[in-house]
């Protein structure tokens, strides 16, 4: 079997903003800043898992982060990204954290 190479642009230049957003079981739509191209997703509630992709999510199906600081990272974007979130119970609300980076030119 062959070997899989993934380069990973390591030079993203600086942290260009944060933002916390409050995640339900409503989705919650989410596009990266204009002139940013990477961004990474934090999820800090010890209560839910929180889900993302394209509109029209269930519930505890999917791609998803972990609880407890899990995390989930983009990178090499060139247009403008976005995507769906929300949480695997309703009645309940998760903070998460976004980091967007600027590129470096």
């Amino acid at each position: 079997m062959g070997v899989i190479r993934r380069i990973t642009d390591l030079q993203l230049g600086a942290v260009g903003s944060t933002k916390v957003i409050s995640i339900s079981s409503s989705e919650t739509y989410y596009q990266i800043s204009t002139g940013m191209r990477a961004f990474e997703v934090a999820n800090q509630s010890t209560a839910a898992l929180v889900y993302y992709g394209q509109s029209n999510l269930s519930a505890n199906s999917g791609i998803w982060i972990n609880t407890n600081g899990g995390a989930k990272f983009w990178d090499t974007i060139t247009d403008n990204f976005s995507m769906y979130f929300r949480v695997s119970s309703a009645g309940v609300s998760v903070p998460i954290i976004i980091q967007e980076y600027l590129g470096n030119g």
